[in-house]
C-alpha cells in the first residue's frame, strides 16, 4: 500500500515536471516568435518584427529557428535569452545568427547578434557560466553550399550592445503597420501622377496586345525587362539623390517588385530612365494585404 502510494506520488511529480516544461517551452515560443529583432550592421539596420515566427518582405526574410537558451549573459542577475535566427536577403543564402535578448527589467530586448554561417546545421545549444555553447556544422573548403561538413563547438559571449547603424523603416514595414495611412501618404504626393504619365507613354510606344492583355519592354543596360500587365500599385516613392525619383512598384499578378527610376526634365515632367525587376519574391503577407478591397482604389 505504502509502495503504491510512493509510485503514485512519483508519477504525479513526473507529470507535473513534463507539464511545466511544455508550458515553459510554449511560453518561450510565443515570446521569441513574435519579438522584434534588428537586422544589419553598424552602417544600417532594419527592424524586423516577427509574426508567428516569420518576418516576410522583399529583401528581408527573417525566421525564428525554434532554438533558444536562457541565462544571465550580462551579469546583472536577470534572466536573459539567446535564440537562433535565419535571415535571407534574396537568393539562396540563409544566414544563421545567434541573437542575444537582454532583460531590461520588464521585457527581453534584442541587443546583439553573432553571425554563425550560411545554412549552418545546429546540433545543439546550451548555456554555461553566462555563455552560449553551440555544437554545429559549418562550411569548409570543398563543401556544397547546402551541405556544411565541418563540425565546431563554439562559445559565444555577450560583450555589450552592438553598435547598430541608423534604423531604417522600409515601405513594406509601414504598409504592414498601417497600410491605408502609408498608401495615402504615397499617393498624396504629385509624383505618382507624373510617373503614371511617363509609364503610359512608354506603354504606348512598346504596346503589344494579345488575348492575355498588353505588354511592353523596357531596355535596362541593353537587356529587355518584360512587364506583362499595366495595372500596378506604388509601395514606395522618393527622390533618388540624382535629381530624379525612384519608385517601387508591384504589378498585379507579378511575383517580384520592380524599381522604376525617373529623371526630372523640368517643368513638372518626368521621363522614364530605367525599370528593373528587383531580386526576391514578394512576401505573402504583403500580397494578401494588397489584395484587400480596401486598397483597390490605389491600383493604377
Amino acid at each position: 500500500m505504502r509502495l503504491s502510494r510512493i509510485v503514485c506520488l512519483l508519477a504525479g511529480l513526473v507529470a507535473t515536471c513534463v507539464f511545466s516544461e511544455k508550458y515553459a517551452s510554449g511560453q518561450a515560443a510565443r515570446i521569441f516568435r513574435n519579438a522584434t529583432y534588428l537586422m544589419g550592421n553598424e552602417y544600417g539596420v532594419q527592424a524586423a518584427t516577427l509574426v508567428d515566427g516569420i518576418h516576410d518582405e522583399p529583401y528581408l526574410y527573417v525566421r525564428y529557428g525554434d532554438q533558444y537558451v536562457y541565462g544571465d549573459f550580462n551579469g546583472d542577475g536577470l534572466k536573459d535569452a539567446a535564440v537562433i535566427l535565419m535571415e535571407n536577403n534574396g537568393g539562396t543564402a540563409e544566414w544563421y545568427a545567434l541573437a542575444f535578448l537582454i532583460n531590461d527589467g520588464e521585457k527581453l530586448v534584442h541587443r546583439a547578434s553573432r553571425e554563425l554561417d550560411d545554412r549552418a546545421v545546429i546540433n545543439s545549444m546550451r548555456e554555461k557560466d553566462g555563455k552560449v555553447w553551440i555544437d554545429m556544422f559549418v562550411h569548409q573548403d570543398g563543401d556544397c553550399m547546402a551541405g556544411p561538413t565541418k563540425r565546431v563547438r563554439n562559445v559565444y559571449t555577450y560583450d555589450g550592445p552592438d553598435r547598430w547603424g541608423e534604423i531604417e523603416e522600409s515601405p513594406y514595414q509601414r504598409i504592414y503597420s498601417d497600410g491605408s495611412k502609408a498608401f495615402q501618404e504615397i499617393y498624396g504626393t504629385p509624383i505618382p501622377a507624373q510617373i503614371r504619365q511617363a509609364f503610359d507613354r512608354t506603354l504606348h510606344v512598346h504596346q503589344t496586345c494579345s488575348a492575355g492583355g498588353c505588354a511592353f519592354t523596357v531596355l535596362d543596360a541593353g537587356k529587355p525587362v518584360g512587364i506583362f500587365t499595366k495595372k500596378f500599385i506604388l509601395v514606395d516613392v522618393a527622390p533618388d539623390g540624382s535629381s530624379g525619383v525612384s519608385a517601387t512598384l508591384v504589378f498585379e499578378g507579378a511575383s517580384s517588385p520592380f524599381l522604376l527610376r525617373m529623371d526630372d526634365t523640368g517643368g513638372g515632367t518626368y521621363e522614364l530612365r530605367t525599370m528593373a525587376e528587383l531580386p526576391g519574391l514578394l512576401g505573402e503577407g504583403l500580397v494578401r494585404q494588397l489584395q484587400n478591397p480596401a486598397y483597390r482604389r490605389y491600383w493604377l
